[in-house]
Parts: C-alpha cells; structure tokens; sequence
C-alpha cells in the first residue's frame, strides 16, 4: 500500500501542471538518464519465492514528430530484491512508447510495451504519465509515473522515475502579429463513411478501434476469438530401485508448473511406471513413490495446490518398452503426467 501510494502521490504532483499556461515548447528530441524505485507484483515467481521491489536505472532516446506526438526507446536495468530475502534478482527492461504532449506543453501521457528479462522472460504493456520540468533552454528535469500489465501471465507492476534529459532541436517560432492570417473556406463536400483501420466496418458502426488488420472481424468490427486445446506433458526417469528426483530445476518440470499456474483450473495425474524384473508387490510400491515424489515436488518448491494433483503407480503393468533389454528397462523407469486446457485465440484472415 505504501508503494502504491508512492506512485498515486507522483501523478497527482503532474495533474495541476496540465492548467499551466505556460509557453508551448517544441524541441525535436531528448536523450535522458534516469533512476527508477520499481514495485514487483508479488506473484511473480523465483524458486525461493516471490519478487519485492527494488530500483533500476536507464537511459532513453526520444523525438517529438509534431508538438503534440512523440516515440522513444528505453532501456533499464533492475535490481530486485525477493520477499524471502534469500535471492536477490536482476535484469533488463527494454521497450518503445508512445508519447502524446498535452496542449503542446511539456507534460505528456504515453503507453507502449516492454521486454522484461528476470529469470523469466515477460513481455508487457505499459501506461504512464510524465513531465519535462525546465531546468535551462536545453536541460529537463524527468517525472515519471507508470504501470505494467502482463498478459500472458496476468501480473502488474508500477514504477516511478526521475532523470536529467537534454533537449535538441529548434523551439517553434510564434507568427509576428504584424503578418495577416488569410482565412480559406473550402466549399462542403459530402463526406464519405471512414474505416479508419481499415477492416471493412465503417466507423460508426465500428465497437472495436485500431483492430490488427491480420485479424477476422464480426459486424461490429471487433476480432474473432475461438477455443484451441493446448496441452503440456512431464516425462522423468529414475535410477534402478530409486524414486529420488536427481534434478528438481529440470526445464520440463518448469514449464510444467508454469503452464499449471497459467491455467489455475486444471487438474493432473501423476502416474508412476517401474521396469519388468523384481518382485511385482515391490514394482507397484516403488511406482508409487516415484509418482509421489514428483508430485510433493511441484506442491513444495513450485507453488501447485495439492488439490490439483493426483499420484498414481501402475508397477510394471505399463511399459513402454516391453523387450527384456537394458535400454528397455531404463525407458521403463519413469514418471508421465499430461495436463490440458482450452484457450482463447484469434482467428486470422
């Protein structure tokens, strides 16, 4: 609560700068350093627990193409600190944004999207607002405030910056009062329906702006969307008579606990195999453990409710190889487990 009120604090600060009268002015671009307190949504994972917050710094490269619109490139780097205070992070933060001055002052509102580099990789959407205080002609003072949105795995961030940028290019010249301002009027003409982008609704019946022109629209101009089955599966193998896990950070299980939580309504069966020779009633009681482990596994170090596993052994009674070799026996000894789930995509032109 106290971070969120950090960054509520810092937008309020720019609200009254949008009344100002001051004079317009237009410089062709900046180039800016800047350090940045960063607030990490605390779902967001380690294998020791979850991320706090920390601090970065970066720089960024910017140009304003009319007085009113701008784009830039940011780039930072963070330092984050984890809830359990065991495993500290850190990473990049790369993007573009788009930047929109209001009333051709120096205050701006802007949104783009971000590459984020911790341990995972997580792309982003942003939205902020910020402010060039004038420091001399050429010199600002950098405020910002921004939130982050991950969709793919529905986490939110915020942060709050404060750089030193300098400006080039030339300020605007206002028109001598001396010189006449001739005034045209064109004669009226019809105007014709606009399909501003350009996905054959007309603007007026368009619910849905800016829609990808890839996409498949319906009547309203809004995208197409359909069910697709996506599925993961989790195949490990044990040493002869042994259920212990030689790797707990191995790539598969990641993935797998991954796609679990990004689909929190799915379920998923353990089943635990052992190969031919040996004693049955043995088999069965060691493919029982084999399944257990794995499953204690993903509820202890990888966060997955209990509720959602199942441990199943089935012995020797399912090989996948039944030939009497040694190949076949180490194919044999092993744990699978598929979990599946349907999600939402867009249908293309």
């Amino acid at each position: 609560m106290k971070n969120n009120s950090l960054a509520t604090a810092l937008i309020l600060s720019l609200i009254p700068a949008l009344a100002q009268a001051n004079e317009p002015t237009e410089y062709e671009g900046w180039v800016a350093g800047f350090g940045e307190y960063y607030k990490v949504d605390s779902d967001k994972p380690l294998p020791s627990g979850g991320l706090d917050d920390g601090t970065g710094i970066g720089a960024e490269l910017g140009f304003r193409f009319t007085p009113n619109w701008g784009a830039r490139i940011e780039w930072s780097h963070l330092n984050l600190d984890s809830e359990s205070g065991l495993t500290d992070e850190s990473g990049d933060r790369v993007g573009i944004d788009a930047l929109y001055f209001l009333d051709q002052k120096q205050t701006y509102v802007f949104g783009g999207f971000k590459h984020e580099n911790l341990q995972e990789n997580y792309r982003m959407m942003n939205l902020g607002v910020g402010r060039h205080w004038d420091l001399t002609e050429k010199w600002k003072l950098v405020t910002e405030a921004a939130a982050y949105y991950d969709f793919g795995q529905d986490f939110k961030d915020y942060s709050v910056k404060l750089g030193l940028a300098y400006t080039f290019g030339h300020k605007s010249k206002p028109m001598p009062a001396s010189e006449p301002v001739v005034t045209q009027t064109a004669a009226p003409v019809a105007e014709q329906p606009k399909d501003s982008d350009n996905d054959g609704v007309n603007d007026a019946q368009d619910r849905c702006a800016n829609t990808p022109s890839t996409d498949k629209v319906d009547a309203t101009g809004c995208s197409i969307f359909m069910e697709e089955k996506v599925e993961t599966r989790l195949d490990i193998l044990f040493a002869n008579n042994s259920y212990e896990i030689t790797d707990p950070d191995d790539a598969q299980i990641q993935v797998f606990a991954q796609f679990m939580r990004r689909f929190p309504n799915t379920q998923a069966v353990i089943e635990g195999h052992t190969s031919a020779p040996g004693d049955s009633a043995y088999n069965q009681s060691l493919s029982e453990k084999r399944a257990k482990a794995v499953r204690q596994l993903l509820i202890d170090r990888y966060g997955i409710d209990a509720g959602r596993l199942e441990a199943v052994g089935y012995g020797e009674s399912r090989p996948l190889d039944s030939s009497n070799s040694a190949e076949a026996h180490q194919r044999n000894r092993r744990i699978h487990a598929t979990v599946s789930a349907m999600e939402k995509v867009k249908v293309t032109k």
